[in-house]
C-alpha cells in the first residue's frame, strides 16, 4: 500500500486521537498542534510533513511553552489536578516526544505548567508534580 492510500485509510484514526488529545489538554491547545503532535507521535516517519505544514503556517516561537497556572480558572486548576493525580503527566508530556524535535519542526506548543497548591507555599508538604514524576 503506497503512503499516500495509507493516510487517506487512516484519517479518521487520527482525527479521533487528535480530538482526543485537544479534549485531554483543555483549550488552549488549537487543533492543527495536536494534529501534528499526534502525527509526531504516532507516524514519525511523517516528520517532513510536519515541517512543511509549520513552514507554510508560521507560528510564534517554536518549542514547549507552559503556561502559567495562577491565570488559570479554578474549575481548570481542578480538572488539571485531577489529571495530574490520576496519569502523573500532561496529556502532551505522555505523548513522550522529545523537545528537540518538537522545536525543529516549528512547532508552538502549550503544555501545562506546575500546579500552585497552597500549603506547597507553606512548606508542609512537597508539590504534587514532583511526587507523581520528574519536573518538566
Amino acid at each position: 500500500m503506497n503512503l499516500h492510500t495509507a493516510r487517506w485509510l487512516l484519517a479518521p484514526v487520527r482525527q479521533l486521537r487528535t480530538r482526543r488529545l485537544m479534549a485531554q489538554h483543555g483549550p488552549t491547545l488549537a487543533y492543527h498542534t495536536a494534529w501534528a503532535l499526534i502525527t509526531l507521535h504516532n507516524a514519525p516517519d511523517e516528520t517532513a510533513l510536519v515541517r512543511a505544514w509549520t513552514r507554510e503556517n508560521p507560528n510564534t516561537a517554536p518549542g514547549i511553552h507552559y503556561d502559567h497556572w495562577p491565570t488559570l480558572s479554578q474549575a481548570e486548576q481542578q480538572r488539571r489536578l485531577r489529571w495530574l493525580r490520576r496519569h502523573g503527566r500532561s496529556p502532551i508530556q505522555l505523548l513522550q516526544l522529545d523537545a528537540s524535535l518538537i522545536h525543529s519542526t516549528g512547532l508552538h506548543v502549550p503544555d501545562w505548567g506546575c500546579p500552585q497548591i497552597p500549603h506547597e507555599q507553606n512548606g508542609a508538604t512537597p508539590p504534587l508534580w514532583s511526587q507523581t514524576r520528574e519536573h518538566p
